[in-house]
């Protein structure tokens, strides 16, 4: 929250008065849900969790359980119905604990730098598709 250190005088402008300002010539600024990467690679000092952005989370519908496909480019999270054999779990704050997930996404984005006791962001959305099943894939990539 922020709080005025110094108290600056400015007059208050109902709408229609002489010094209301149109906003229609302005460009509206939206927040990115995340600029820096769509999954968040976590190290607790030595285990290895992998979380999804909201943005990435969203696109998949929610779901509590994914199945994670991997190319030699691309990642596919593919959600699925709870409880499917083989998915891994969204747990609150949607994180997967896996090490061995974190690892090979880790292989993907060889250009990002992983540090120890932190979280790293990587990989962008390629795709949203529907698959023939109905389920919702998002497919990332890695710079």
């Amino acid at each position: 929250m922020a709080r005025i250190i110094n108290s600056y005088n400015y007059k208050k402008v109902s709408f229609g008065s002489e010094g209301y300002t149109n906003l229609n010539a302005f460009t509206e600024l939206t927040p990115t849900a995340s600029n820096h990467g769509e999954l968040r690679i976590m190290d607790n000092g030595g285990s290895w969790k992998v979380g999804a952005s909201k943005n990435l989370y969203t696109a998949l519908g929610e779901p509590h359980f994914v199945k994670v496909l991997m190319s030699d480019t691309q990642v596919a999270f593919k959600a699925v119905p709870d409880g499917t054999p083989g998915a891994y779990e969204f747990c609150k704050g949607a994180i997967i604990y896996s090490t061995d997930l974190a690892e090979k996404i880790k292989t993907l984005a060889a250009n990002t730098e992983f540090k120890s006791n932190a979280t790293t962001r990587c990989g962008r959305i390629d795709a949203v598709q529907t698959d023939e099943d109905g389920s919702i894939t998002v497919l990332l990539s890695f710079d």
